[in-house]
């Protein structure tokens, strides 16, 4: 077969078929719903989600669990910190002698910020809502993993639900 009819082929199974495209074209939809909502009170979806999971947590957390716990990369947690601490949304303490270990909390502005964002986060949750479905919610917990018992934030000293030590138990016995 010639290359350039296997190289259709192969676009028109992808086109067709790829999940990794559709997911990743959900996302820029919904996140565009986010995004558009919470301009109108100077923040992004991810600052939002960050400002959220430090309330969570109550507490000072390490920028490396925060990063583990959103799922990204400890670079682009770093970068959205260093937003918001020049905002003055977050507070960074550098919590070991050789400056390398830091731990961040949310201030009251960024308390205020985040509260100030409710009705335009509450106007994208509806219509991401209208558009995906009364099920989607927990289809995207099971997919994700997550125990809706269990919450998004917290300290850096909780322990694992027990969804989370079950797995660990899995893993470790193979």
């Amino acid at each position: 077969m010639e290359q350039h009819t296997i190289a259709d082929d192969l676009a028109a199974e992808v086109g067709g078929a790829c999940l990794g495209m559709r997911v990743a074209r959900l996302h820029r939809v919904v996140a565009r719903l986010y995004e558009q909502a919470l301009q109108t009170v100077g923040l992004t979806q991810p600052q939002m989600e960050v400002l959220a999971s430090l309330i969570s947590a109550a507490g000072p957390v390490r920028p490396t669990a925060l990063a583990a716990r959103l799922i990204l990369e400890r670079s682009t947690i770093s970068r959205n910190l260093a937003l918001m601490q020049n905002r003055g949304w977050v507070a960074v303490t550098e919590t070991s002698a050789t400056r390398r270990a830091m731990s961040v909390t949310i201030t009251g502005a960024g308390i205020d910020a985040f509260t100030s964002a409710a009705a335009a986060w509450r106007r994208a949750q509806a219509d991401a809502a209208r558009m995906l479905g009364p099920d989607a919610a927990p289809m995207l917990d099971q997919w994700l993993g997550l125990d809706a018992a269990t919450p998004a934030g917290g300290s850096d000293a909780e322990t694992p639900g027990p969804r989370s030590r079950a797995r660990a138990g899995k893993a470790r016995d193979g």
